[in-house]
């Protein structure tokens, strides 16, 4: 499937151009009707050759402006329409810069009402408005509904549709409407973006998958992942449920956060801060309370606070708007964050330096603001450390374990070092002096280690979780004894031992599922009998990554 909105100015022949490709019309409200534009969202569809195309009509009038932007969301490309008498107008400017801003670059423009005498403005008109935007992908039709041909029209649609690349959101579908039917229940509607699964959903920062009952698409029931962006319905099992339009559904747990950083996509200079600011993300709106261009790297970026917070996604397409001078800026997030004492040193840093180096502010430096590969450096969750600081930072950290332990290690290292306690907790595990015990740092007592035996039984072990017994009476005591000291090795039962390596699987594995998981969906998700299962869980419970909840096995995770 191919998702298109439409755009341009209210009265451009936006439905009109829907209504002559599908034979729908999507003005549903009496409102509507009776005035004659669009409101709210409208949705339709139509099929040419192999390929469906699902059209959300998005209102042109700018006092329906937030619900134009929702239309935006996840799309793959737009339909623009220019009444050829009325040429380009204030909506039409405000739809191309909303959509150049979120990276929508993809644009088929619709040169609508070319039977009438009093045309100006053509081809010639357009091409000139666009000659300076290198970065758009644009075609033009002159279209009249009343001499136009319908196949002909579906295949200049999928012929530009069908080699125009789109940007890509990440995994995740935004509610734009909620609404209950009788005999199903409550039901709602967004459009996915490519590669979202639909096995385990997770509704903005809840805990708990989304309680699906039945996902469909245009009438047709959907399996788990799509591989394409499509318009989605859910019927769910829980009426009760409290989705909204701007509830956000992703495949992973996330919690809301009141600061992001954003990377722009057009030029800071030409976007004024001063006025009230709107946010778009997704299909939520709000208000800004700050924002400020800082430089990291000598790069811009949007330093944004949040009214309130929201759930948001890294690699998420946003849009900023000046209500005061309607201006226009987007871009896409590459962090985002609750910690104030972050922003506070960020704040502080540009102050003084006015370009701020993200390896000297960051011990975990967020993976969206390295430029270069990761070849020098640790990967730590979504972060990244430099390897030649993970030996100094032990060091640091161990000479510094009084004052550490006194405020308590989460709390040392969330002002200090801005680093959260599940990131942290995965940092310790390259550490091999020290460890974290109950809100303690302790030290290990550190034996000389045998790489030549480890490099032995590293390969009798293997790399897969599928261990078989090893025998390690044959070995010299202390050598082992040191390779279990030093976190080599971990028994896990008594006649199963495993390697470091397998053991960051395992952390790996338990990291992807959800907060609260059974044994069958640890079980599928490593691919593991219940033979290997059951003792890898219990391992885990005494290592106190996860906690049995029930006499099922259920088990939650321990951050």
């Amino acid at each position: 499937m191919t998702v298109l909105a439409t755009a341009g100015h209210v009265d451009h022949g936006k439905s009109t151009l829907v209504n002559f490709l599908t034979g729908q019309e999507t003005d549903r409200l009496i409102e509507e009707k009776q005035r004659g534009l669009t409101i709210s969202l409208g949705y339709t569809y139509f099929d040419y050759e192999e390929k469906r195309f699902s059209i959300v009509d998005v209102p042109g009038h700018s006092d329906y402006f937030k619900n134009t932007i929702s239309g935006f969301s996840n799309v793959d490309g737009v339909l623009f329409c220019i009444d050829s008498t009325q040429g380009w107008s204030r909506q039409s400017e405000e739809h191309f810069l909303s959509l150049l801003n979120l990276g929508i670059n993809n644009l088929l423009f619709f040169l609508t009402k070319t039977d009438k005498q009093e045309i100006v403005f053509r081809k010639n008109e357009l091409i000139n408005k666009l000659i300076d935007f290198k970065e758009i992908n644009y075609e033009s039709i002159e279209f009249s509904s009343i001499n136009a041909d319908k196949k002909s029209l579906q295949k200049i649609i999928y012929e530009f549709f069908n080699k125009s690349e789109s940007i890509i959101n990440p995994p995740s579908l935004w509610v734009d409407r909620v609404f209950s039917i009788e005999g199903i229940g409550k039901v709602i509607t967004g459009t996915a973006s490519k590669n979202m699964s639909f096995d385990k959903v997770f509704v903005d920062d809840h805990q708990s998958q989304l309680d699906i009952r039945e996902v469909e698409s245009v009438g047709q029931k959907m399996n788990s992942l799509i591989t394409s962006s499509s318009r989605i319905a859910i019927s769910l099992k829980n009426s009760k449920s409290d989705l909204k339009k701007g509830s956000l559904l992703t495949n992973q747990l996330l919690k809301e956060t009141t600061y992001m950083l954003i990377k722009p996509n057009t030029d800071t200079d030409l976007f004024l801060e001063k006025g009230t600011l709107r946010i778009y993300v997704g299909t939520q709106t709000q208000i800004i309370k700050k924002l400020k261009t800082i430089k990291v790297d000598n790069k811009p970026l949007l330093l944004v606070q949040l009214e309130k917070s929201l759930p948001v996604l890294d690699f998420q397409k946003v849009l900023v708007h000046n209500l005061s001078k309607n201006m226009f800026i987007g871009g896409s997030v590459v962090h985002s964050t609750n910690n104030s004492y972050l922003i506070k040193k960020l704040n502080r840093d540009f102050r003084m330096k006015e370009n701020i180096i993200s390896k000297d502010l960051f011990t975990l430096i967020p993976e969206n603001l390295l430029d270069s590969g990761s070849k020098d450096f640790k990967k730590i969750e979504k972060f990244y450390i430099e390897n030649n600081k993970l030996k100094t930072f032990e060091e640091k950290i161990k000479s510094n374990i009084a004052e550490i332990n006194k405020s308590g290690v989460g709390t040392y290292f969330y002002k200090n070092f801005y680093i959260e306690e599940k990131e942290l907790n995965k940092l310790f595990i390259h550490f091999k002096s020290i460890k974290i015990q109950k809100n303690q740092i302790v030290e290990n007592k550190i034996l000389d280690i045998d790489n030549q035996l480890l490099a032995e039984i590293n390969s009798e072990l293997g790399s897969e979780l599928n261990v078989s017994p090893i025998d390690l009476s044959k070995y010299d005591t202390e050598a082992i004894k040191s390779l279990f000291m030093n976190g080599c090795l971990f028994r896990v039962s008594k006649n199963m031992v495993i390697s470091e390596n397998q053991k960051n699987q395992l952390l790996e594995i338990v990291d992807s599922l959800p907060n609260n998981f059974s044994v069958t969906d640890f079980k599928e998700q490593s691919s593991l009998t219940r033979k290997y299962a059951i003792p890898y869980l219990e391992f885990l419970d005494k290592e106190l990554v996860t906690k049995k909840i029930d006499s099922s096995g259920l088990r939650t995770k321990i951050n």
